[in-house]
């Protein structure tokens, strides 16, 4: 049997971690308003910057003011070019955008910009001083003019995202508390019964396994590989059952509002919803029965709330 070397293993450790890592689900602007705030606070920084105090004097023509400024509305075009434009155009599926998906999109904005800058610099010389060298000072240059911007423009979309995400959290969470104020018997005994004829069966992909519940009692199912885990109550008791199936296929044989879908790898009983929090990666779920928090996809956000209104 081949035993592979201590190193071999710490590597492949590393590259599934960088992989994983790579692959987590990263926060996207999606409000356009959000958007033109970020573009034009970058372009603004590098004219003022460029203005007050005049770096690589030689490189950016830092003697005009008004060549200063227009390097500024060059970075705001070019961005805006790549998030209003080339956005729409590309196959983006902004619903599973990635930290990998987000690095490799800044890239392409520092290179955007770079050409840009490098074009503009360049018309006011009639492309008489073009050089390759003179390109690299222009892409160093840039690089380091684009690193205050960034990490201001990051601190600011953090917030930003925190605010609206602990917003729709308090939200959610108002209807939370009404329901378990009002506790809407007439609903809950429609949508819950207790009698056997009502029971929820879930089959598993042979058909030949199959696992009966009370609605009432489900708690969670969880996908986990090739195979859901139901989190259950039994005698008060939480209790965990497998079955070899996926999360689409049974959310096809459940036809109760009160279970709801609201992550690629959960579902979950709304009445079991103790508490909504938010931070500035998304929502969680915290539950009466389970001590665990449950993420909520962007995508669900607003289903949520029409489905807690429901129930």
């Amino acid at each position: 049997m081949d035993i592979q070397p201590q190193h071999q293993l710490e590597k492949e450790g590393i590259m599934n971690g960088i992989l994983e890592l790579f692959s987590r689900p990263f926060p996207i602007m999606e409000d356009w308003q959000m958007r033109w705030v970020v573009i034009l606070f970058h372009g603004i920084f590098v004219a003022i910057f460029l203005v007050l105090f005049k770096p690589f004097q030689d490189l950016f023509l830092t003697d005009s003011f008004f060549i200063n400024v227009g390097f500024g509305l060059v970075v705001s075009a070019a961005l805006a070019f790549n998030h209003f434009l080339i956005s729409n155009i590309l196959p983006f599926d902004l619903k599973k955008w990635t930290i990998g998906k987000s690095i490799a999109w800044t890239m392409y904005d520092v290179l955007t910009v770079i050409i840009a800058v490098f074009i503009y610099k360049n018309y006011w010389t009639d492309f008489a001083a073009f050089t390759w060298n003179d390109l690299w000072r222009i892409s160093y240059s840039t690089l380091l003019l684009a690193i205050i911007p960034v990490m201001i423009s990051t601190i600011l979309l953090e917030n930003w995202l925190l605010r609206r995400n602990l917003r729709r959290a308090s939200q959610l969470q108002k209807t939370v508390q009404k329901n378990v104020q009002e506790q809407k018997p007439a609903v809950i005994a429609q949508q819950i019964n207790t009698n056997n004829a009502d029971l929820l069966t879930l089959y598993a992909d042979n058909k030949n396994e199959w696992f009966k519940i009370r609605p009432k009692d489900l708690i969670l199912l969880e996908s986990s590989d090739n195979y859901v885990c139901i989190y259950y109550l039994d005698k008060e008791k939480v209790q965990k059952k497998l079955l070899r199936s996926t999360l689409t296929k049974l959310e096809e044989q459940i036809d109760l509002p009160a279970i709801f879908r609201c992550h690629r790898s959960f579902m979950v009983n709304l009445h079991q919803i103790k508490q909504v929090k938010g931070n500035s990666r998304g929502l969680q779920l915290d539950l009466l029965d389970l001590e665990q928090t449950i993420p909520v996809s962007r995508k669900y956000v607003k289903e949520i709330q029409a489905k807690l209104e429901q129930v």
